[in-house]
């Protein structure tokens, strides 16, 4: 089965520095939060798909090599077989979710 892969900024807590990781221990909350993304447009599309899933930060070395390959960095890339589906804000969901049942079924001129 083919897979999907997304380049998306994800909420996560993060520190700066090893004193974090002891402030925890103490219930002391010294991380920052990111960004607050709204990613329900993004997973009501994946829902209505039936493929594997693969989540990549922008800030990994994937997730820059992925935005650089396919010439944007306006997220969310939604990415099926390599190909770049959809680049930007997503405005329909149902859209980018029959796009990628097409890139899905899409078998590339083979078979």
């Amino acid at each position: 089965m083919a897979q999907i892969e997304v380049v998306t900024y994800l909420p996560a807590k993060i520190g700066v520095c090893r004193v974090c990781d002891l402030t925890d221990a103490f219930r002391i909350q010294l991380r920052e939060e990111t960004w607050d993304v709204d990613l329900s447009a993004l997973m009501q599309a994946l829902e209505e798909v039936d493929a594997p899933v693969r989540f990549t930060s922008p800030f990994s070395l994937r997730g820059l090599y992925l935005m650089i390959r396919h010439g944007t960095g306006r997220l969310p890339l939604v990415i099926v077989r390599g190909r770049l589906v959809h680049a930007g804000p997503i405005e329909e969901p149902k859209e980018l979710a029959k796009k990628i049942r097409e890139a899905l079924n899409d078998t590339g001129g083979v078979g």
